[in-house]
């Protein structure tokens, strides 16, 4: 038996191949029915995968975001992310990808009448909205005070907030999603008796489980794996060193600014030192 790496399930390189693989698009219309059914939605019968797993793409891409573009049969776009580590702006980024999503769907000489419904769904791996209890939640266009009135029915954005869900049990799985939520919770580290619960009448899930099992024993999908999970760590780490520096040189500025002021009122140097924090030599340079 080939022996199998670890790997977390939510990787970006292992979402795009369990959902984005035309071998697995069944494996993608349960997880999508499972998240349109928890929120009451039309379910998909079927659907054309937009941007296929492709290895070589893959291995010569330098984006962090390895999302999943499909089309199904109504005409639905549905785009799919993970995101693990915490990114506050989240949700305006993925306000973003939704408009350019329906945007794209236009080229020149095409009228709004052939705009089709817009969906992304976003999987994370931390809490986005604390105020809101639901792990589950779908925002639309509403009218301010009528709530029940949408405007339109083509913007809809999920997310799914793993963090607000309690794994330290063995869950009753009520419905679909919390299944799938498990899975790419858990997967990997499944206990023995809580895989017989989770696999039961669920065809796609336990392909899932098969599918994780034959990428973690791929030398070549595994080493693509950790080397783009290794990248992402690299850029995040650059931006955060970049976003500290520029906190620094603004907090620099400002006691220099506060300074400047406090010598035009005619305070003593010694004084200035203490309040700012700044050395004698630089508040000389100053005069």
């Amino acid at each position: 038996m080939e022996k199998r790496r670890p790997l977390n399930p939510m990787a970006d390189v292992f979402v795009r191949y369990l959902l984005g693989s035309e071998s697995n698009k069944d494996i993608l219309i349960d997880f999508l029915n499972a998240v349109f059914s928890h929120k009451g939605h039309e379910l998909v019968v079927d659907l054309e995968i937009r941007n296929p797993f492709n290895l070589t793409t893959i291995q010569e891409s330098k984006e962090s975001i390895l999302d999943i573009k499909a089309k199904d049969r109504n005409g639905r776009w549905i785009n799919v992310e993970v995101q693990v580590s915490h990114e506050p702006s989240y949700a305006a980024r993925s306000l973003y990808y939704w408009a350019k999503s329906y945007t794209d769907q236009l080229s020149r000489g095409d009228v709004y009448s052939d705009l089709s419904p817009s969906v992304c769904i976003n999987l994370l791996d931390f809490t986005l909205f604390p105020e809101l209890s639901d792990f589950h939640s779908c925002f639309q266009i509403t009218e301010k005070d009528h709530k029940e009135y949408i405007l339109t029915e083509h913007l809809e954005i999920h997310f799914i907030e793993l963090s607000k869900l309690d794994f330290t049990a063995i869950p009753n799985f009520e419905t679909a999603i919390l299944r799938w939520c498990y899975y790419f919770k858990n997967e990997g580290n499944i206990q023995e008796d809580t895989m017989p619960v989770l696999l039961k009448d669920n065809p796609a899930i336990e392909k899932a489980h098969h599918v994780y099992e034959d990428f973690t024993s791929d030398e070549q999908l595994m080493d693509m794996a950790e080397a783009h999970e290794k990248w992402v760590k690299d850029v995040n780490t650059r931006l955060k060193t970049a976003r500290q520096q520029g906190l620094e040189q603004g907090l620099e500025q400002a006691r220099i600014e506060d300074a400047k002021k406090m010598l035009q009122e005619g305070l003593d140097i010694a004084l200035i030192c203490r309040i700012t924090g700044l050395n004698e030599d630089q508040i000389k340079k100053l005069t």
